[in-house]
């Protein structure tokens, strides 16, 4: 493989944003490869490759392999892009929010636990307030997946005391924030390339692009803009959609970084090419 080259990793060659880097990259002449990485076989033979590989798959099956693959092609001499090591931290929930923790980012209260619901973890529970409505989102989760709302305190502890018994405890509580706004900025090496102002299904508190609407900001507050900019540059990623809302009380917080952001809806919206956009500055 030649220096030219690029490997789009993606679970499935039809998903909107894997198809668009492989038509981009062909016309760019980049001798684009799709690989599955769960469809995949590694040795420990070093054989010398260049070029760029596309790391588009979430792990939101709690199977870390497409990580090993990606790691096998950098340890060989590809560029992986996002990083590697990046992906850890932002392909789970509950590290993002010690990520935000760290670096004194605007963000959600979360309370992370394991164990029995004891009387500390009500306590903590109580803490989160906002009305008894919660969020309860597994660590792994895509689109919506995984994010349950739950509304009181009985609902949530049964629910609680079942994953318990499971033996599944894999997930963090939000206290469910009513908000007047929500967004999706879409960040390539520190450049704002798209941002999008959702506008929420009221049958469905979720806004991932497929359950809202939404139109192109031309125009973005200072604030949001620093909020955003200032998390993107400490996360270490090449690219990122970044999720954010602001709260009835007015405050910006941010809920999510997303390190394999589809970009269907930003394409749609700006007009933009973000696929050759990311071929060409990454």
């Amino acid at each position: 493989m030649g220096k030219n080259s690029i490997i789009i990793a993606s679970l499935n060659p039809e998903l909107y944003s894997t198809k668009r880097l492989l038509e981009e990259a062909l016309k760019l002449k980049r001798s684009p490869i799709y690989l599955n990485p769960y469809q995949h076989q590694l040795t420990q033979q070093k054989v010398k490759i260049s070029g760029t590989y596309f790391h588009r798959t979430t792990g939101t099956n709690y199977d870390d392999f497409d990580l090993v693959v990606s790691k096998h092609h950098e340890l060989h001499g590809m560029k992986v892009t996002n990083p590697v090591e990046c992906l850890k931290t932002f392909r789970s929930k509950d590290l993002q929010s010690l990520f935000f923790t760290e670096h004194a980012l605007p963000s959600i209260k979360t309370l992370l636990y394991r164990g029995d619901l004891n009387a500390k973890v009500e306590s903590e529970i109580s803490k989160l307030g906002r009305d008894n409505k919660f969020i309860l989102k597994m660590n792994r989760g895509n689109q919506g997946i995984g994010v349950n709302y739950i509304e009181g305190v009985k609902s949530l502890h049964s629910v609680l005391e079942t994953f318990y018994a499971m033996k599944d405890q894999r997930f963090l509580i939000q206290p469910y924030i009513t908000h007047k706004k929500e967004w999706r900025l879409f960040i390539v090496k520190g450049e704002i390339i798209a941002c999008i102002e959702k506008t929420l299904n009221k049958e469905d508190f979720r806004g991932n692009a497929k359950r809202s609407s939404g139109k192109l900001l031309k125009k973005i507050s200072d604030e949001l803009k620093a909020i955003a900019l200032n998390a993107f540059n400490f996360s270490g990623l090449d690219y990122a959609g970044l999720d954010l809302l602001q709260s009835d009380q007015g405050e910006i917080l941010i809920l999510e970084i997303n390190p394999i952001p589809g970009f269907e809806q930003a394409e749609e919206l700006s007009g933009k090419n973000i696929a050759r956009e990311l071929l060409t500055l990454l």
